[in-house]
């Protein structure tokens, strides 16, 4: 596996960034839950001005690393707009289909689904699409975007595993991307914050802290590559990116949990962005599992066939 990315994509991901830094960064998030509608008149302009909402995570190395690196950078400002579900979706599927979710059961509310004429949800416990019908926005304090929906049949074809496989992967490059700037707003606070005349992190608790969170975005964000280029191989099997799902909650927890303890209470006042990446980020957390559930589908995947690592699990016969 190389772990260099195509100077294309690294190139076309700074731009996505500063494209987005310019309309605002996390701003865009904050703007559009008090105005939703700017999802639609702002965002969505932005996204086809870049490109970014026709590009084949699928296609040729460099256009498949641009579409994975331009979702990180979406991420980095917790973009108020559906990403991850349109691109989970092959190109010439597009027209047909607005966006896929992934789901365990049947959900009651699915995020930015208002923005959706016709959107699909596959389910990973039972298999199989279902025909998505959303209620108008139902924001919740910790799901700001949410749509009540209700699952109905579906004669669209699509390629469910292809599908599946792609979501996870690019949700780990989104919450990447936001726990990307989580790690940036804490090691700064550290620098900057002074107590008793020196910065806080030369305290031994925050330089713990901060070497936690480090090291699990770093982890990470090694899994994602991994991740992409087993899904550019054509070796990528669902225990593979449900390994990478679990891993993202996991580094999310720790990054979270510790970004709020070096900022203390500022890092809970609205005005900061950690809130807001916070808030926005539950949404993919908690769907289409939390840490136990997905913990639980990985361990189906691994007994169904087996699993390759340093310790390689046998399927069961």
């Amino acid at each position: 596996m190389r772990r260099e990315w195509p100077q294309a994509a690294i190139v076309y991901q700074e731009s996505v960034a500063k494209a987005l830094g310019a309309l605002g960064g996390v701003n865009i998030a904050r703007d559009a839950e008090t105005d939703p509608g700017r999802r639609r008149a702002v965002v969505a302009p932005a996204l086809d001005k870049l490109d970014l909402r026709t590009l084949d995570p699928w296609g040729e190395q460099d256009e498949s690393a641009a579409a994975v690196l331009g979702v990180k950078a979406a991420g980095a400002v917790v973009l108020p707009w559906p990403l991850v579900h349109e691109l989970a979706l092959a190109p010439h599927l597009r027209r047909e289909i607005n966006g896929v979710y992934l789901s365990a059961g049947a959900p009651g509310r699915l995020d930015h689904a208002d923005l959706f004429e016709r959107a699909v949800a596959v389910d990973l416990v039972r298999g199989g699409a279902s025909s998505v019908t959303a209620s108008p926005l139902q924001p919740a304090p910790l799901d700001p975007f949410a749509s009540g929906v209700v699952l109905g049949a579906t004669e669209l074809d699509i390629d469910v595993p292809r599908a599946v496989s792609m979501h996870l992967l690019l949700d780990a490059f989104w919450v990447l991307g936001a726990l990307g700037t989580a790690v940036e707003l804490a090691v700064v606070h550290a620098r900057e914050r002074q107590q008793f005349g020196k910065p806080i992190g030369s305290f031994g608790e925050i330089r713990w802290r901060i070497a936690d969170i480090a090291l699990a975005l770093d982890g990470l964000e090694e899994l994602t590559l991994h991740g992409w280029w087993l899904v550019r191989e054509g070796a990528a099997r669902p225990a593979d990116l449900l390994a990478l799902r679990v891993q993202m909650l996991e580094s999310a927890n720790v990054v979270l949990s510790n970004a709020h303890q070096v900022l203390g209470a500022m890092g809970l006042c609205e005005e900061h962005d950690l809130t807001v990446i916070d808030r926005h980020l539950q949404s993919v957390l908690h769907r289409p599992a939390g840490l136990i559930a997905s913990t639980d589908l990985l361990a189906q995947a691994v007994a169904r066939e087996g699993f390759d690592g340093i310790y390689p699990v046998a399927a069961r016969r």
